[in-house]
C-alpha cells in the first residue's frame, strides 16, 4: 500500500471515529436528564395552574359580569359612559359624545371597547382595549368603522397601533338586531332610528 493511500485511509478512519464520537458527546448525562425532566414538569405544572386560574376567572365573570366592569377606569374626563357588557363578561363597551358629529341622517361617534382577555388586531398584535370612530347611517340602519386604535392594556393604556380607512372605500355593515351594535346604534341615532335611544 502506498504512503498516499495509507495517509488517506488513516484520515478516513479518523473522520469516521469523530463522527461516531459525536452522538456520545451530545448525549444527555443522567444529571442533565434529571434537570430537563424537572424543568419540563415545572412548565407543565405552570401551564395547568394558568389554565385553571383562567377557568376560574371566566366562571366569575359569567356569574357577575359587572364585577369585572367595575375594575375598569370609567375615564370620565373623556366623557365615556358605560353602555353594555357581554353576558359572559367577555367584553364591555363605552360611548362618548365628545367629538360626536351629525350630518343629515349620518352620525359619527367614538366607541371604547374593553376585554378581560387579550385579542388580536387585524395586524396580528395583541390588545386589551380599543377605540373606534364609527359612522352610522341612521336612515338605512348600517355602520362602518373609519378609525381604530388598539391598546395593549385595558383603559386605553400601553402601546398602541392605529388603523385609518378612506371613507370612500369602507363598506357599510348592516346593524343586526339584538346585538351590541344595535344597542350603540340606537344610542347614536336616537330619534332618527327606529327604536328609542338608551340613556
Amino acid at each position: 500500500m502506498s504512503w498516499t493511500m495509507s495517509r488517506g485511509l488513516a484520515a478516513a478512519l479518523l473522520a469516521s471515529a469523530c463522527v461516531m464520537h459525536v452522538p456520545a458527546a451530545a448525549a444527555q448525562t443522567p444529571e442533565q436528564e434529571k434537570i430537563w425532566d424537572a424543568q419540563r414538569a415545572q412548565r407543565q405544572a405552570d401551564e395547568k395552574a394558568a389554565a385553571e386560574r383562567l377557568a376560574r376567572q371566566r366562571e366569575a365573570r359569567r356569574a357577575d359580569p359587572m364585577a369585572w366592569v367595575r375594575t375598569l377606569d370609567p375615564m370620565s374626563p373623556g366623557g365615556w359612559v358605560f353602555r353594555a357588557v357581554g353576558g359572559d363578561g367577555s367584553w364591555a363597551v363605552f360611548s362618548t359624545e365628545h367629538q360626536m358629529k351629525r350630518s343629515g341622517h349620518q352620525v359619527t361617534a367614538w366607541l371604547r371597547q374593553e376585554y378581560p382577555e387579550p385579542l388580536r388586531s387585524p395586524a396580528g398584535d395583541l390588545y386589551s382595549s380599543a377605540v373606534e370612530k364609527v359612522q352610522y347611517d341612521c336612515a338605512k340602519e348600517r355602520a362602518r368603522v373609519l378609525v381604530a386604535v388598539y391598546y395593549t392594556g385595558n383603559n386605553l393604556a400601553g402601546s398602541q397601533q392605529s388603523e385609518e380607512s378612506d371613507p370612500k372605500q369602507v363598506a357599510w355593515d348592516s346593524i343586526v338586531p339584538g346585538t351590541q351594535s344595535e344597542l350603540i346604534f340606537r344610542w347614536a341615532c336616537g330619534a332618527d332610528s327606529a327604536g328609542p335611544r338608551p340613556r
